[in-house]
């Protein structure tokens, strides 16, 4: 099963898909069969270790349970999913596997389909295969390769309501969403303007605790200051050799419709 999370940024999207793996870490059952699937693999010649859980995500995670001591998520790079091939060094994946990735459009671009690697597309086609779940989150479900959209199910967020103590401390959760069942539909949803109600189902998920505890939610706030150390905002205005607002304007103006060396390259899978 692929679904794709979605909803505008700080809505809840992330914080959700954190919610559904921190919940499939303490799944006992599931944990069993990923043991019971490496069991009949090592008697039939693998060597393979037990991981302590299913779950994987792009980002860092603590899961936390009353009872259980905390848990972290198997570290994944999306780019690196998919079957064994002559170009980039793939990961071993898990039997009942469940996978998180955070931003997906960044990995499953649909604006760079021509370049999809084929060896990714039939990982993305044939998980269930091996009985692996994927969750992607993005803002906008049509920002993912239609290969992997036309497979998956979605949960549109439409808001997350937050409960607190009297101390402030958060105590519930609850999204509230729209479920849709395949492309098909949410092709049709999207064509109603969203308001054909026949094509979705509503849902409350609830969580009683902070989800918030078990992952940093500015996690990409470091992206904006990588490689500007030793810089100052706005340089255009450092280097204005104008003091004038005027000037500074004017010298602003020449950089409007430039199109910066490097920015369209041709890219490849090759690492």
């Amino acid at each position: 099963m692929i679904t794709i999370i979605y909803a505008p940024p700080r809505t809840g999207k992330t914080c959700l898909l954190s919610y559904i793996l921190n919940e499939t870490c303490f799944d006992r059952q599931r944990t069993k069969n990923m043991y019971a699937e490496i069991r009949n693999k090592n008697e039939n010649g693998f060597s393979l270790s037990y991981p302590m859980h299913t779950v994987s995500a792009n980002y860092s995670l603590t899961f936390k349970k009353f009872g259980y001591s905390p848990r972290t998520n198997r570290f994944i790079n999306p780019y690196r999913l998919g079957y064994v091939n002559d170009y980039v060094e793939t990961h071993f994946t898990l039997p009942y596997e469940c996978i998180g990735i955070t931003e997906a459009q960044k990995y499953l671009n649909s604006h760079m389909a021509l370049y999809f690697p084929d060896w990714q597309s039939r990982f993305y086609e044939q998980h269930g295969h091996n009985n692996i779940d994927i969750y992607l989150d993005t803002q906008r479900p049509m920002l993912i390769n239609a290969n992997v959209r036309e497979l998956a199910k979605f949960i549109e967020v439409m808001r997350l309501d937050i409960k607190r103590d009297k101390n402030g401390k958060i105590i519930k959760m609850q999204w509230h969403v729209r479920r849709i069942e395949n492309s098909s539909v949410f092709d049709k949803y999207i064509a109603s303007g969203k308001t054909d109600n026949t094509l979705y189902e509503s849902d409350v998920i609830t969580a009683n605790y902070n989800v918030f505890a078990l992952y940093d939610s500015q996690g990409c706030k470091p992206k904006f200051y990588d490689g500007h150390f030793g810089s100052d905002f706005d340089m255009l205005q450092a280097e204005c050799p104008e003091e004038t607002v005027e000037g500074y304007m004017e010298y602003l103006r020449k950089f409007d419709d430039e199109l910066p060396s490097g920015y369209y390259q041709k890219r490849s899978n090759k690492t």
